[in-house]
């Protein structure tokens, strides 16, 4: 019996928890590729090879998208980092494994 209050306790607690998750406010993996999708100019690059989420407390909504565009051979490209509210706040050249 004792076990089953401490349950209950538990899961009355979770359900009260009043803040919520600093990511919540973030932008989604799909719209941050067709963000960068739409701010792409060169039709060759066409190939989302990361889309990754970087925390980052500095940033508008907690961190930034780091998404990489390139071509069919995976030699060159372009990456966009886009914040947690759907801004492109970083972008710059792929040559193979080099960012510039």
């Amino acid at each position: 019996m004792r076990y089953v209050l401490l349950l209950f306790t538990l899961f009355i607690l979770a359900g009260c928890e009043t803040e919520a998750p600093k990511t919540a406010a973030a932008i989604t993996k799909e719209r941050a590729i067709a963000i960068a999708m739409d701010a792409n100019r060169n039709p060759e690059f066409t190939q989302v090879t990361r889309s990754t989420w970087r925390t980052d407390p500095t940033a508008a909504g907690g961190g930034y998208w780091a998404v990489d565009l390139k071509d069919e051979d995976d030699e060159l490209g372009k990456f966009y980092l886009i914040d947690g509210r759907g801004k492109i706040v970083g972008q710059g050249h792929i040559e193979g494994d080099r960012y510039f």
